[in-house]
C-alpha cells in the first residue's frame, strides 16, 4: 500500500450525485450537523436544476434510510462509466458487483433497479455541467480542506492501522482514497474497490468508520470461507440492524454475521490489536455469538 500522507479527497462524480440528490429533496444532510453547516446547504438547495433522476434514488425497502441501496449503487455506477460519462464502459463489471453483494436484496436488484440506471451517465453529466454545482464544488473543496487540518492526527493514524491489515491480511490494495461528503449522511459509510485501489465514502469523517469499512473486505473471504459452520450455528446478535438478516435468508445470516466480525475486528485494530488467521477468529466470534 502506499505509505504517502492520507488525505481527505474531493470525487467530483460523488459530490455530483449527492448534489443532484440535494436538488430532489435529499433531506438527511441536516442530521448531526452544524447549524452552520446546515444553513450553508439550504442556501445551495434550489440552486441547481432537480432532476427526476435522482428522485428515483429514494426507495421503501429500507425503513432507517431510504436512500440505500440506490445512492450506493449510483456511487459503484461511477467506477464503470466510460472518462467522457456518456456511457457505461463496463455493464457487466457492475451488474456483478451489485448481485454479488450480500447486503442487497433480490427485490432492491430486480430489472426496475437497471431500467433506472440507464438514465444515469445522463443525470450526471447535466449535473456536472450545472453552474452552481461549480459553486458547490468551491464550498465543499473549502470545508474538505478544513476536515483535513482537524483530522491530520486520525489520518495518519489510519494510514498505519490499514499499512499493518494490508500485510496482515493479505488485501490486494494498493491505494486508499477517503472521500467524505458534506450532502451525504453522517451515518451512511460505504467503500469501493476499484481495482487495487479501496474507496471510502461517507457523511463524516470517523476513523473507525474508515478501518470498519475497510476491514470488510478481507473479513468477507473468511466469512465465505466458514459459511457452512455459520449457517449451522446461524448466530443472531441484537445489536445487527434486522435489515442485515433479510429475513433470516442463509445470505442474510452470512451478511449480518460479517457485520458482526468486522465490528469486533475494528474494536481491536483501534486498540492496536492484530489477530494473526481470520478463519480462526471468525470461529471465535462463532462461538461467542451462539
Amino acid at each position: 500500500m502506499k505509505s504517502d500522507e492520507m488525505r481527505i479527497i474531493q470525487i467530483p462524480e460523488i459530490s455530483a450525485i449527492y448534489y443532484g440528490l440535494l436538488q430532489s429533496g435529499y433531506d438527511f444532510y441536516s442530521i448531526e450537523r452544524s447549524s452552520e453547516h446546515v444553513n450553508a446547504l439550504m442556501k445551495l438547495t434550489g440552486k441547481g436544476t432537480a432532476n427526476d433522476f435522482f428522485s428515483g434514488t429514494k426507495q421503501k425497502t429500507c425503513e432507517v434510510y431510504p436512500y440505500w441501496p440506490r445512492a450506493f449503487i449510483l456511487e459503484a455506477a461511477t467506477f464503470f462509466l466510460n472518462d467522457s460519462r456518456t456511457a457505461y464502459r463496463d455493464m457487466e463489471g457492475l451488474r456483478r458487483r451489485i448481485f454479488s453483494a450480500g447486503n442487497i436484496t433480490d427485490r432492491e436488484r430486480d430489472s426496475g433497479l437497471w431500467d433506472w440506471l440507464e438514465g444515469f451517465p445522463e443525470a450526471l453529466r447535466n449535473v456536472l455541467a450545472d453552474t452552481g454545482f461549480s459553486g458547490y464544488m468551491e464550498w465543499e473543496k473549502k470545508w474538505i480542506a478544513g476536515q483535513n487540518d482537524a483530522c491530520r492526527e486520525e489520518l495518519d493514524m489510519i494510514r498505519r492501522c490499514l499499512e499493518t491489515c494490508t500485510g496482515r491480511y493479505d488485501s490486494p490494495v494498493k491505494e486508499i482514497r477517503i472521500c467524505v461528503n458534506p450532502i451525504k449522511c453522517v451515518y451512511s459509510s460505504d467503500y469501493h474497490l476499484d481495482g487495487d485501489r479501496f474507496v471510502f465514502t461517507s457523511g463524516a469523517f470517523q476513523a473507525g468508520s474508515v478501518i470498519h469499512e475497510f476491514l470488510h473486505h478481507v473479513v468477507h473471504p473468511a466469512v465465505e470461507a466458514q459459511k457452512e459452520l455459520i449457517l449451522a450455528k446461524r448466530p443472531a446478535d441484537e445489536t445487527i440492524d434486522e435489515s442485515y438478516y433479510q429475513a433470516g435468508s442463509d445470505r442474510g445470516i452470512l451478511n449480518a454475521f460479517e457485520e458482526m466480525a468486522v465490528r469486533s475486528l475494528t474494536e481491536e485494530v483501534m486498540r492496536d490489536e492484530y489477530p494473526g488467521d481470520l478463519e480462526t477468529y471468525i470461529k471465535t466470534i462463532l462461538d461467542r455469538n451462539v
